[in-house]
């Protein structure tokens, strides 16, 4: 019997609307080649890190990916709030930045299950989408 398609809420908070959709295609993409359909992902993009506070009013994602630096609220202080959430406490989140040790040291210490240096393979995120929840890439 087939496996069943795992849906992934995925919230997207980047503020370079390019990158978002590089993000969100490429892991569409793999979902279907090297997930073998197992998992289908379900975006939620928003541009900084108050507007992703206020989209957690709404939804409860599986997973998050997170710029460090973006205008309004900046990535580490998003994940302090999150991370003070007992609902949102276990949400795993991936970080991303061209920001070097600084950044990463920033989400680290925020509360981030992983950091991805910019520009991004896609190969790392998948990875990295994988270990975290649990399903890993064929």
């Amino acid at each position: 019997m087939p496996e069943a398609t795992r849906i992934v809420r995925v919230l997207l908070i980047e503020d370079n609307p390019h990158v978002a959709e590089l993000i969100c295609d490429g892991l569409d993409g793999a979902a279907r080649r090297e997930m073998a359909g197992r998992i289908a992902f379900i975006f939620d993009v928003v541009g900084d890190g108050q507007m992703a506070l206020d989209r957690l009013q709404q939804v409860e994602p599986d997973l998050i990916i997170c710029d460090v630096y973006m205008p309004v609220m900046d990535g580490a202080q998003f994940l302090r709030h999150l991370r003070g959430q007992p609902q949102s406490r276990a949400t795993p989140v991936i970080a991303l930045s061209a920001g070097g040790p600084a950044a990463r040291d920033a989400a680290m210490s925020a509360g981030a299950n992983v950091f991805l240096d910019k520009p991004i393979r896609l190969n790392e995120v998948l990875r990295s989408v994988g270990e975290l929840l649990g399903t890993p890439v064929s």
